[in-house]
């Protein structure tokens, strides 16, 4: 991953540049007088009303350690579906996972 650092005020001047750098992967690093106070990176997980119940389950296994999640973007083939319950079941997500598929 590349990694660039920047003031403030070069960061306000040139805020699409840096943030098309932020889309093509550049981590940035935002300082102050010499001092890092802020990272700018991609989101690390997707927004949650764009997450479907499984993607949710995926990330909440991840954050515990349980699962890796891919580095690829997700597949835009299927539509997302808002979160609907936080008390997830893998299995009955797999379940309703392979009915979209038929």
């Amino acid at each position: 991953m590349k990694m660039k650092s920047v003031g403030i005020k070069e960061l306000k001047n040139n805020l699409s540049r840096y943030l098309k750098m932020v889309r093509e992967g550049t981590l940035i690093f935002v300082t102050d007088h010499d001092e890092i106070i802020a990272e700018i990176h991609r989101p690390i997980s997707p927004v949650s009303w764009q997450t479907t119940r499984w993607d949710a389950y995926l990330n909440e296994e991840a954050e515990r350690g349980l699962v890796r999640r891919a580095r690829h973007r997700t597949s835009r083939a299927f539509v997302k579906k808002p979160i609907e319950q936080t008390d997830l079941d893998s299995l009955a997500l797999l379940d309703e996972t392979r009915e979209d598929r038929q």
